[in-house]
């Protein structure tokens, strides 16, 4: 599995989400001060001088605003993917609905499913359907600025649990089930430099990942690529990886 990973240059490293800036800044200085990254993030290869990062955005961005040269990366198989959406649970809800009723872009109605639909929205229990006007649905980037509208008139103001969509929907508060996208129009986002709401993709990968390289910064860090050093860091991680066929568990603090 160790053949999986990659040292990219930073600059070939793209996103496809936004990001959550308070988690971003407790991420950079974690990183910071151990000196260390903790598990590289994992990334599909979409051209030969690109890659797509599927898990570890905040990762990645922490890296960039420490000023890293290089990222060491898991690269993974498309064929090992599978893309799912998260749901988001707001507990403490009151005024939400009435800022999503005041966008004059999108629709909130009971009991129906358009060909628009960026969401399904649960209130108390209660199904809705939330569409984008149809005349504006068909231009992507006015409709990547709407779902972030939506997204972030709960997020700045409400916490919120992420769920996946084989979790009981809760009768309490409103949950948000976004709509699920492909992995195509992942890489047209990503073509048109368009970026999603943070939190509503989720990738899930069929095969095993690699954790707990402690990949020092200084290697991530420093101006020139030295080959000598990379494979020093292979043979280290080498000597001391294993494989946990079992159920997993771990406690990160």
């Amino acid at each position: 599995m160790l053949d999986d990973l990659k040292v990219i240059p930073t600059e070939q490293i793209y996103l496809h989400e936004e990001y959550e800036h308070e988690r971003l800044k407790k991420l950079s200085h974690k990183i910071k001060n151990e000196q260390v990254l903790k598990n590289p993030p994992i990334a599909l290869q979409l051209a030969e001088d690109k890659y797509l990062i599927l898990d570890g955005a905040h990762r990645t961005l922490s890296l960039k605003q420490l000023n890293c040269k290089r990222m060491v990366v898991q690269v993974v198989k498309a064929d090992y993917l599978s893309i799912e959406a998260w749901s988001h649970h707001i507990s403490d809800s009151e005024g939400i609905l009435e800022v999503l009723k005041s966008n004059s872009n999108i629709s909130l109605s009971e009991n129906s499913e358009s060909g628009n639909s960026i969401a399904t929205v649960y209130v108390n229990g209660i199904k809705y359907d939330l569409s984008i006007n149809p005349e504006i649905e068909k231009d992507m980037q006015i409709k990547i600025r709407i779902w972030k509208e939506i997204v972030n008139s709960y997020t700045n103001k409400y916490p919120f649990t992420r769920i996946t969509n084989d979790e009981l929907i809760p009768l309490d508060g409103i949950v948000f089930s976004y709509t699920l996208l492909e992995l195509y129009q992942i890489k047209q986002l990503v073509e048109s430099n368009l970026l999603l709401p943070a939190g509503v993709t989720k990738f899930k990968l069929n095969c095993g990942r690699i954790l707990n390289l402690n990949i020092p910064l200084s290697f991530l860090i420093r101006e020139d690529f030295v080959e000598e050093d990379w494979n020093e860091l292979l043979g280290l991680w080498g000597k001391s990886i294993r494989l946990y066929t079992d159920p997993v568990l771990l406690c990160e603090i």
